[in-house]
């Protein structure tokens, strides 16, 4: 493997630097009031620089969002492929939750949040894509609980998924609005435990 450049090793803390400032100054003064100048102007660098390694504002609380797309890839490769889609469902929601709590938090799923709210972002974006990763491993598991009747085939799949994403998605804004009492991966394993039941042919 080659060793990067020093030129490369200065873009990659450039854009370190731009993530972490950015980052700082959504979560003090929030998304929608921080601009790309100011960014710039904490960093110390020309707004040339900034839109060389992030086309937006967006796309940086953006990157560090990616990486959890990332990090379902390889949940999945761990979860039995014999166990009933249900239990996928669960196991790969509960190693989300973990992440969250532990790896992102509360501060940036927050800015994530309220950016996604705001009319600067696309109504198309990245949080709802159907090219996340998240998506195409739900959508696999609800096609084989219908495949396999555990599932109710009166609903489609895209409406099935649009359901268990709505699980996660209430649960992380109630953990955000709570205290730290509130444990996000159990409280998000009984909602969604609770919704599956509604969608298998028998409930049991």
């Amino acid at each position: 493997m080659n060793s990067l450049t020093s030129r490369q090793k200065k873009a990659l803390e450039t854009r370190e630097k731009l993530l972490k400032a950015s980052l700082d100054l959504f979560n003090k003064h929030g998304f929608e009031h921080v601009s790309v100048e100011q960014i710039t102007k904490a960093c110390n660098v020309s707004k040339g620089t900034f839109y060389t390694h992030f086309p937006s504002k967006y796309d940086v609380i953006l990157e560090k969002f990616k990486e959890l797309d990332s990090f379902y890839g390889s949940v999945e490769k761990n979860i039995d492929r014999t166990l009933p889609a249900s239990e996928k469902i669960l196991l790969l929601y509960q190693e989300q939750m973990k992440y969250l709590t532990n790896i992102v938090g509360k501060d940036l799923l927050r800015t994530v949040y309220t950016a996604a709210m705001t009319n600067q972002v696309e109504q198309d974006h990245y949080l709802i894509n159907p090219q996340r990763m998240i998506f195409q491993i739900m959508n696999s598991y609800i096609e084989e609980g219908i495949q396999l009747g555990e599932f109710r085939h009166d609903i489609e799949v895209n409406q099935i998924q649009a359901i268990i994403q709505r699980c996660m998605r209430a649960n992380v804004y109630d953990w955000l609005i709570h205290n730290e009492n509130f444990n996000l991966a159990a409280e998000m394993a009984q909602f969604t435990a609770i919704v599956l039941d509604g969608l298998k042919v028998e409930n049991k």
